[in-house]
C-alpha cells in the first residue's frame, strides 16, 4: 500500500551511476528539488518491505488474527513514512545512528505504544529464564539454517516479545550496538535476549523435526 502512493507522488528517479547509502538519500531527501522527491522514493522502495516484516512481526505478540495483524502493519508503516516525509529533518534532529536504526527504532515504540494502548502485556519479564539444552552452538546455528521459511517464520513467533525483537534486528544486519539503541536496552542484555532466543528457537525447531 505505501509503495503504492509512493509510486504516485514520488516519481522522479536518481540519476547516478552508484547506489546511494541511506544516509546519503536522507541528506539529498533534504534538499527542496526534484532529486529530493527522488532520493524519498528511493529509500521508501529500499526499506518498507524489512520495516512491514518487522512491524508484523512483533505485532504477532499482540494480534493472533493473521490479516488483522497485516492490515494493522500496513497503517503502522503508511504513518511512519507520512511522519518522516512531512518532516525529514527529524531523523537529523534526534541524533545519531544509522537512518534505518531510527526507522526501526520508531516502528517498536509504535508496536509498543499500540500493546498499552489494547491493554496488552508483553511477555517481557522472561529474559531472566535459563534454558538448557543438549545440543551445542554449532547445532543451533545448523538447525536455524537448515529451517525451513515457514518453519522459521512460526518459531519465531513463539519467542518472547523482546527475545523475537533482538533475533529479527540481528537477521535484519543491526549490529549490538544498534540493536540496543533501538530497543533502549543495554548491550549485555541484548547479548543475552539473543542467546535464549536461539536456544528456544532451536528448541522449537527440533521439536518440529522430531513430530514430521
Amino acid at each position: 500500500m505505501i509503495k503504492a502512493a509512493a509510486a504516485w507522488f514520488l516519481k522522479p528517479k536518481l540519476q547516478q551511476n552508484e547506489p546511494l547509502s541511506d544516509e546519503q538519500l536522507v541528506h539529498q531527501a533534504l534538499k527542496r528539488d526534484a532529486q529530493s522527491k527522488a532520493a524519498k522514493h528511493a529509500l521508501i522502495s529500499r526499506l518498507s518491505d524489512d520495516l512491514l516484516y518487522f512491524v508484523q512481526a512483533q505485532l504477532g505478540s499482540v494480534i493472533d488474527d493473521t490479516h488483522t495483524r497485516r492490515q494493522l502493519a500496513l497503517d503502522m508503516l503508511q504513518e511512519i513514512w507520512l511522519m518522516w516525509l512531512s518532516h525529514p529533518q527529524r531523523y537529523q534532529d534526534q541524533g545519531h545512528g544509522s537512518f534505518k536504526a531510527w526507522l526501526f527504532r520508531v516502528a517498536r515504540n509504535r508496536v509498543i505504544d499500540y500493546a498499552r494502548r489494547v491493554k496488552v502485556t508483553l511477555d517481557i519479564d522472561t529474559d531472566e529464564i535459563a534454558i538448557t539444552l543438549n545440543i551445542d552452538h554449532q547445532q543451533v546455528d545448523r538447525l536455524i539454517a537448515d529451517a525451513e521459511l515457514a518453519q522459521l517464520s512460526a518459531a519465531m513467533q513463539q519467542l518472547p516479545f523482546h527475545q523475537k525483537e533482538a533475533l529479527m534486528l540481528q537477521l535484519e544486519g543491526f549490529s549490538l550496538g544498534e540493536i540496543a539503541t533501538i530497543t533502549h536496552t543495554a548491550k549485555e542484555s541484548v547479548k543475552t535476549r539473543l542467546r535464549y532466543a536461539r536456544e528456544k528457537l532451536a528448541i522449537v525447531l527440533q521439536a518440529g523435526a522430531k513430530n514430521d
